[in-house]
């Protein structure tokens, strides 16, 4: 059970759980009627879909939260962006969602971003 609520896997629970309530909240609002039928988006409450995406995404919040009791929130938080290279991946793959040359770019910038900043971290609780 330790090595269940181990931070940096309740990092890596976090950030697919908020990659798989995006991608399912898209799907669903793609399932709803078109904008001009339904100016508010109701209708997509009835996808099973958005709930789906609903219930990833308070399971996020429940493994962010084991995450933030041991953990700093400097190094959680930049970790945790890498949902800004998940989330277009997966589109891409699941949604069929083109990214263009400069989000490629910039998904290789977030990814240096995180190791330049959590690389020292982790170095840190080798030696501990």
């Amino acid at each position: 059970m330790a090595r269940f609520l181990n931070p940096y896997l309740q990092l890596v629970f976090t950030v697919a759980f908020l990659t798989a309530g995006e991608v399912f909240l898209k799907w669903g609002a793609l399932d709803g009627a078109p904008e001009s039928a339904d100016w508010s988006g109701s209708t997509a409450l009835a996808s099973p879909h958005v709930w789906m995406g609903i219930g990833f995404l308070c399971g996020s919040a429940i493994t962010w939260v084991l995450v933030l009791r041991s953990m700093p929130l400097y190094l959680a938080f930049t970790i945790c962006s890498a949902v800004h290279v998940t989330i277009p991946v997966c589109c891409w793959l699941f949604l069929g969602e083109s990214i263009n040359v400069g989000r490629w770019a910039g998904i290789a910038l977030v990814i240096a971003g995180i190791w330049i900043i959590a690389r020292p971290a982790s170095q840190v609780e080798e030696r501990v």
